[in-house]
């Protein structure tokens, strides 16, 4: 009998972490690409610098499956994508977000692509990917 009076709560809860509401812009990109999140407002210089560096350096990118998004403006993408990555967007942030959706770098400052790279290709999914070929 008691654990008739469990069963709702727990299938109430289940129902609402299933819920699709909650999904970040950031999840269409999980276990397809690595993703540089760059977090400013509007107009800042260090921002400018972080999106010359990935165009500077697109081929690499690609290599690694490195995709660029902002969270820049007051849209509901932007803040859904700050507040999964807590962060405020009153000042420049970089966040280089996993494939397994985990952040494995944040900076205050721009970062280089030979950080970048340096730092991704030290990762366990990408050494796996170097050895297939891909």
């Amino acid at each position: 009998m008691r654990l008739g009076h469990l069963a709702m709560p727990i299938l109430l809860g289940v129902i609402t972490m299933t819920d699709g509401s909650n999904a970040s812009p950031l999840d269409e990109f999980h276990w397809k690409n690595r993703v540089l999140v760059v977090v400013a407002p509007a107009g800042n210089a260090a921002a400018e610098t972080q999106r010359r560096i990935y165009e500077s350096s697109a081929k690499g990118m690609s290599e690694r499956s490195i995709v660029l998004t902002e969270a820049a403006d007051d849209s509901e993408r932007s803040r859904q994508i700050r507040s999964r990555l807590a962060a405020d967007g009153r000042r420049f942030e970089v966040f280089l977000v996993g494939k397994d959706g985990h952040t494995a770098v944040s900076s205050d400052k721009p970062l280089s692509a030979d950080d970048l790279f340096a730092r991704v290709d030290a990762m366990p999914m990408r050494q796996d990917e170097m050895r297939r070929g891909r």
